[in-house]
């Protein structure tokens, strides 16, 4: 191998990492966009959006493979190798709960709720202020630009809590006992996305609080 090679070889492997991320950020944007429009547009008669999270959350399985196969294949990193695995398996884990959530609302045949609406679409916000952070992660040129997103995604995390809990106290007037123990699943299921939203959050600031 030539002196060229060589110093190629250990070179950082920044671009490649940051361009799976961005894929996996980009999908996470449509996923969620997809998902909130089902919810604008709820039929427990028309499976096609179950279909169409099962797609993206396969597509996103792949890309976080890749991810953790350019980790074994690289030496040098742009960030710590541990770091690079909290990241891919908190973005992974946003997209396996959207699925889910999708998936239990249609297998229990789940009555639409107004609450569905209002998580997706503070699940879709998330995902783009994600997308924005991990924009402007690369390089670490714009550091304020990502904790501002970072800051969102938290007050949106902490508004998921309001909905979740005024949309409990309103399922249990309900008074029927086999729908309150089914939607309250639903419900946790997609407060758990914002979540794990805010779990990325917190592994990108503390990415940044590193090495900026």
């Amino acid at each position: 191998m030539g002196i060229g090679n060589i110093f190629k070889a250990f070179q950082p492997k920044d671009k490649v990492f940051f361009v799976l991320f961005e894929k996996v950020a980009d999908n996470l944007v449509k996923m969620s966009q997809e998902f909130h429009d089902g919810m604008l547009d709820f039929d427990l008669n028309d499976d096609s959006l179950l279909k169409k999270m099962s797609d993206y959350e396969h597509k996103l399985d792949d890309l976080t493979h890749e991810i953790f196969v350019q980790l074994g294949e690289n030496f040098i990193t742009p960030f710590d190798r541990e770091d690079i695995n909290m990241l891919a398996s908190g973005l992974d884990d946003i997209a396996d709960y959207i699925y889910a959530s999708s998936k239990y609302i249609f297998l229990y045949k789940t009555p639409d709720v107004k609450e569905f609406s209002e998580f997706s679409l503070l699940i879709h916000k998330s995902c783009v202020e994600i997308q924005n952070a991990i924009k402007h992660l690369n390089g670490f040129t714009n550091t304020a630009e990502v904790k501002e997103s970072c800051i969102k995604i938290n007050s949106f995390e902490n508004i998921a809590d309001d909905v979740l809990s005024q949309g409990l106290v309103r399922l249990f007037e309900t008074g029927d006992a086999i729908n309150i123990i089914k939607t309250k699943h639903v419900l946790e299921y997609l407060e758990i996305v914002t979540d794990k939203a805010e779990d990325v959050a917190n592994t990108i600031e503390n990415i940044i609080i590193k090495y900026a």
